[in-house]
């Protein structure tokens, strides 16, 4: 049985790699971004973030199956039962195969109908549905190999796939800068992604067979019993999540792409990528302790240490969410204007929906990441479902009947957080999960998310009336906004945190890490 040091260690060394190897990659995408926008310009960069989301449509196929082996695994990992675990690996990989051939199948047949979900000719674009084959053999190939990530996700070893990716990634937006400045090429672009996410999926693969021998032994044994039912049920649970995110994540850029054009698609994309770099460094911070807390509800030994890890890391979760959200809507103006031109900027209302959108979904990656750690897809599989009909009717029916453009979209996800994810996500936790009162926690919920807008709508009016589009007036407005945000922040944790537990500080983290 792993010690609570070695977990703490192994919480620690997943989150800081991750979070090192984030921000190095998304220096290297700006970089590639700025040479993409100068040479191919703003329309590929639409068409590129419309081929994204039409693969996470394909990516369904999945069904879940990462994050229902992920809970499996915890077990068998915990009590050293190599047999077990590479019963329920080779279950996985003949699962993978049989998904690589649905989406293949499925991918081409979306490819006939591409042409059709854009507005406006696309005869500048090339042939369209040429350069969607070359992304979707990326996605197909990397169901073939890429299955034991989630071995070493699940072992607490993350940071190894981390550093791979990250590698890898750099790897190939050297290359395909190379091929943007020399040959102008968008196949070219697409086709060293593809072969550089095969590479990396190929190494990954000889790494965790060289970290589980095993792997490669004969086994005779089956997955037993119980684990099957269990991950059915939570495989069950995952599809309505999968059919959920699809709609809340992947419907935003069709519905632009589909009434606006991939123009739209390709402004909206520029501020995205700035969101999904943050979200991906927090994500790394938060998820390297995912798979401890897997570990520590596995071992169910002490319930009042979970109330207060949970608690803890939910405030942790909440602040870096509004921290980020504001520096957000604080800085963007003047980044983007330093970086691609003021032509590219985007209205300030729009760029405060989208930072408000930002801090909600932020702010329950959290609570998504305790129901992953116990496996809670079976009690949340009504969720997804209402919260994806909620965001579909808002986000169509303002994209349709007004001009608000951008933020017609995301207005529908903001609407479904408050109505469905911000009450349904915590009861299913502390329900089934963490076990524990649910009203002093969503109080505390709420107050975050007040906390978090004001400040974003405090710092958004400062941007307006201080010309925020300017370098240093962008730094000293996202400096004011952050100092008001803490202070509320602190504040917040004072009147509403739980006083039955020991109080939320960040001290109190930083002693822990030193020990």
């Amino acid at each position: 049985m792993e010690s609570n040091t070695t977990k703490t260690h192994a919480t620690i060394l997943n989150s800081s790699i991750g979070t090192i190897v984030q921000v190095v990659q998304l220096l290297m995408q700006f970089i590639s971004r700025t040479i993409f926008i100068h040479f191919l310009g703003v329309r590929y960069l639409g068409l590129n973030g419309l081929f994204l989301n039409l693969l996470g449509y394909l990516n369904f196929a999945e069904l879940g199956l990462g994050a229902a082996i992920t809970y499996a695994l915890y077990k068998p990992l915990v009590e050293n039962d190599n047999s077990q675990v590479s019963a329920i690996m080779l279950l996985l990989r003949k699962w993978y195969i049989s998904i690589s051939l649905f989406v293949a199948v499925a991918g081409l047949i979306l490819m006939l109908f591409i042409p059709h979900l854009i507005n406006g000719n696309t005869d500048d674009l090339g042939n369209i549905r040429i350069a969607f084959a070359i992304s979707l053999s990326n996605t197909v190939l990397s169901y073939l190999v890429s299955y034991k990530r989630t071995l070493l996700i699940a072992d607490q070893k993350s940071y190894i796939n981390s550093i791979n990716t990250v590698g890898y990634n750099i790897l190939g937006q050297i290359l395909q800068i190379v091929g943007l400045v020399f040959v102008h090429s968008f196949y070219l672009y697409l086709f060293i992604q593809a072969l550089t996410m095969f590479l990396s999926n190929l190494r990954i693969s000889h790494i965790a067979n060289k970290m589980y021998p095993y792997l490669k032994q004969k086994n005779e044994e089956q997955v037993a019993t119980k684990t099957i039912n269990q991950m059915k049920k939570n495989m069950g649970g995952a599809i309505s999540a999968k059919i959920g995110g699809i709609v809340v994540n992947g419907m935003d850029n069709l519905l632009l792409s589909y009434f606006i054009g991939v123009s739209a698609v390709g402004l909206y994309s520029n501020y995205t990528m700035i969101i999904q770099g943050i979200t991906l460094i927090v994500a790394q911070v938060l998820a390297g302790a995912t798979a401890s807390i897997g570990h520590l509800g596995a071992s169910n030994k002490n319930h009042n240490k979970e109330i207060t890890v949970f608690y803890q890391y939910f405030a942790l979760s909440s602040f870096l969410s509004t921290f980020f959200a504001v520096g957000f809507v604080g800085f963007s103006a003047a980044f983007v204007t330093l970086w691609v031109g003021k032509e590219l900027l985007l209205s300030t209302f729009t760029v405060g929906i989208i930072g408000i959108n930002f801090l909600l979904q932020l702010m329950r990656q959290s609570i998504v990441n305790y129901t992953n750690a116990y496996g809670l897809y079976w009690y949340e599989r009504w969720k997804p479902l209402f919260e994806s009909a909620v965001n579909f009717l808002v986000s169509f029916t303002l994209v349709k009947y007004t001009n608000l453009g951008i933020a017609a979209v995301l207005l529908g996800t903001i609407v479904s957080n408050l109505l469905i994810n911000f009450w349904w996500e915590p009861w299913i936790v502390l329900k089934y999960g963490v076990k524990t009162r649910f009203k002093p926690f969503v109080i505390l919920y709420a107050t975050y998310i007040i906390i978090g807008i004001g400040s974003i709508l405090a710092t958004l009016a400062l941007v307006e009336n201080w010309r925020g589009t300017r370098l240093l007036m962008g730094i000293l407005i996202s400096f004011i906004g952050l100092a008001c945000a803490s202070c509320l922040f602190w504040l917040g944790n004072k009147i509403f945190y739980p006083k039955s537990m020991s109080q939320f500080s960040f001290q109190n983290i930083i002693d822990r890490i030193r020990r």
